[in-house]
């Protein structure tokens, strides 16, 4: 059989709007950094398709998922989602290691499979740490997980030029939580513009940014390409992110990467977790929502926020070369 340290089963690979596959493809390539990796996902067995720095093994459709002939067990598999059929063919292979990103309830996996962070938990050694009853039961809750923070890359000339179709800079940013455009803005873009009318808030879209000001509509452009989004998050006040991603709330964390506090809903997980540690705001309501973007326009209040936010980032999610280490660490330890 032909050796492999690490094997990715990875069913969401090629979905490039997916965080879950964002994630995936970091873990890959760095564990690409200190031995062989095979990429294993649907498409028919043994067809290998070419994708950057991999090729990408066929292991059959969702409901026949088949381990590859001469591919060795003896490895540490790395799994973005732990479906039932995913669960089935581990079980019958029987890997040294196995580490899941997402799923495993209902799935019946092995006690020995661990839950892989993408962000370091609350309560964890780091920038800004909370501390607490809140923070030690989180620090209970994942105490056997291993975490490694996910390298979050960000194009710095992002910050010397806003974006081409805005005359203005200083908005409140809202990453819509919608999975279709419409006419009418979510509400809580009708929440902020009726409450402070003299300020521009930038809605994004299914790829188009929608201007509102004082409940108008004032303005379209699109978002081509993710040096777009970037300016976009450079340039803002604040982000509001409706829907962050619960894996690793990406888009929060190039927000504060460029120095842009966050506002987040209260339940987001990763995106709270980010906000316990790198300052922003969480809210459950309206008047919460209004309230920390009332704050965050104060200079002082701005100005905190932003420090703190931009360090933590770059220290937790910044550092390629901590990256890499956390990911050695993390295939040494199976």
């Amino acid at each position: 059989m032909t050796e492999c340290r690490t094997v990715v089963v990875a069913t969401h690979w090629h979905d490039r709007s997916s965080e879950l596959a964002f994630v995936t493809r970091a873990l890959a390539g760095a564990a690409s950094r200190w031995g062989q990796v095979s990429i294993l996902s649907q498409g028919p067995p043994g067809h290998r398709v070419p994708d950057g720095a991999f090729d990408v093994l066929g292991i059959g459709p969702d409901d026949e998922l088949g381990w590859p002939t001469g591919l060795s067990p003896d490895c540490t598999v790395v799994v973005d989602e732990l479906t039932p059929a995913v669960t089935a063919l581990l079980h019958t292979v029987a890997p040294r290691v196995v580490r899941y990103l997402s799923g495993a309830a209902g799935t019946g996996h092995e006690p020995g499979w661990q839950k892989l962070l993408a962000v370091n938990p609350v309560g964890t050694a780091g920038p800004a740490a909370a501390a607490g009853t809140a923070a030690s039961a989180a620090r209970a809750t994942v105490s056997t997980m291993p975490a490694v923070a996910v390298y979050v890359p960000v194009n710095p000339l992002a910050e010397r030029q806003r974006h081409h179709g805005f005359g203005f800079v200083g908005y409140q940013l809202v990453l819509s939580d919608r999975p279709t455009r419409l006419e009418e803005p979510p509400p809580e873009v009708a929440w902020i513009t009726a409450a402070l009318p003299d300020v521009e808030v930038v809605l994004v879209e299914e790829a188009v940014a929608s201007v509102w000001k004082g409940r108008s509509l004032r303005g379209r452009v699109s978002v081509d390409t993710r040096m777009d989004l970037w300016r976009l998050l450079a340039h803002a006040q604040t982000c509001v992110d409706l829907a962050p991603g619960p894996l690793l709330a990406r888009e929060c964390v190039e927000a504060l990467r460029f120095g842009t506090p966050i506002i987040v809903p209260s339940a987001s997980g990763a995106a709270a977790a980010h906000v316990a540690r790198g300052g922003g705001a969480t809210f459950s309501d309206p008047d919460e929502l209004l309230a920390a973007a009332t704050r965050l326009r104060d200079q002082d209040e701005h100005s905190a926020a932003s420090s703190t936010g931009r360090a933590y980032a770059d220290a937790t999610h910044g550092d390629p070369e901590a990256f890499l280490a956390a990911v050695s660490s993390m295939l040494a330890s199976g």
